[in-house]
């Protein structure tokens, strides 16, 4: 029986501009259960972000987006914009990227909060308010009577992100995006935001995906990762399959880079190269300019994520690991 709360099938997202065609999410496919954190992990410029807009449906009118993006078995592409303004920030809520920017800096932190309340739960503005104050202590925010009616410059980086977390949650959605939550703030702040994010999933049961480059807060958060490279998904695990045996070249390096506090070392690992510019995307597989292993056959044709133990999934003609060397898959 199919209980997934999103399933998103071959996703195509792409921008049509004046240079080309620039494929930035290309043939993504992934599920979420319900209650389960799941990691998207990448460099920038892998489809990360562009992923979590196309599934809210928050891109320009510049992007051809086809696929099928499944929420409760509904498909959100087929949904018009009326449709989606009653979902996002009710269903489906998002915590964007650097809440200096995010959040709207004429409208106090009460009111920016309480809109949905208004707009989802149609609460009188009064109880809206009084809601948002309890929202505001629930993310930990001190004396939220008195910061719900200041504007946002007046809170810290740290309590713009909780001020941002609380405004996700008012509403008790079934999934929640994260964005990178933890970009701009120092390490100190950025556990309390995890804890606290680990905490409120425990309380309200919400599904959550967590976008980052940052792999310890992967594991920290994460039941399952998915590893994606130049729009597509290289690599599936749970989180311990994933960093006990990683497959994919990619995903060796990403864990290989994690600074190791016991090993002493003059320099940092670092993956060669960068991504690839979309519109100049090599063939064959998109890492094989930057990858160790591979050979001509790489360099021609590009391999399918291929099942490879029951949760665990890569795309690599030559999937490896230290316990298991390469196993070659033939091309389809």
């Amino acid at each position: 029986m199919n209980n997934n709360l999103l399933e998103v099938k071959e996703l195509k997202t792409h921008f049509h501009t004046p240079e080309g065609i620039v494929k930035a999410v290309d043939d993504v496919n992934f599920k979420i259960n319900p209650g389960e954190t799941v990691g998207l992990v990448g460099e920038s410029g892998c489809g990360k972000s562009v992923t979590s807009l196309s599934i809210m449906n928050l891109l320009p009118d510049t992007a051809q987006v086809q696929g099928e993006i499944l929420f409760e078995k509904e498909d959100l592409l087929k949904k018009t914009q009326q449709e989606m303004r009653k979902i996002r920030g009710n269903d489906i809520s998002m915590i964007f990227q650097e809440p200096m920017t995010a959040l709207n800096p004429v409208y106090t932190v009460g009111e920016q909060i309480s809109e949905a309340l208004r707009l989802h739960q149609g609460l009188q503005k009064k109880k809206a308010m009084r809601k948002a104050v309890e929202y505001l202590d629930l993310v930990g925010i001190p004396s939220p009577e008195r910061r719900v009616m200041e504007y946002p410059h007046q809170l810290s980086g740290g309590m713009q992100q909780r001020a941002m977390i609380a405004m996700a949650l008012c509403c008790d959605p079934k999934l929640l995006i994260a964005d990178e939550p933890t970009t701009a703030l120092d390490v100190t702040i950025q556990a309390q935001i995890l804890e606290l994010m680990k905490d409120l999933k425990e309380r309200l049961k919400t599904a959550i995906i967590m976008i980052t480059h940052d792999l310890a807060v992967i594991a920290e958060m994460c039941e399952r990762v998915i590893v994606m490279y130049s729009g597509r998904v290289v690599e599936i695990a749970e989180i311990k399959e994933l960093f006990k045996r990683p497959f994919h070249p990619y995903t060796m390096g990403l864990i290989k880079s994690i600074p190791k506090m016991e090993v002493k070392t003059e320099f940092l690992y670092e993956i060669e190269g960068v991504v690839p510019n979309p519109l100049e995307a090599p063939p064959g597989c998109k890492f094989h300019n930057r990858c160790d292993f591979g050979d001509e056959k790489c360099r021609e044709y590009e391999p399918d994520l291929t099942q490879l133990d029951k949760n665990h999934f890569v795309r690599c003609f030559y999937p490896r690991n230290v316990d298991r060397g390469g196993v070659e898959i033939e091309t389809k």
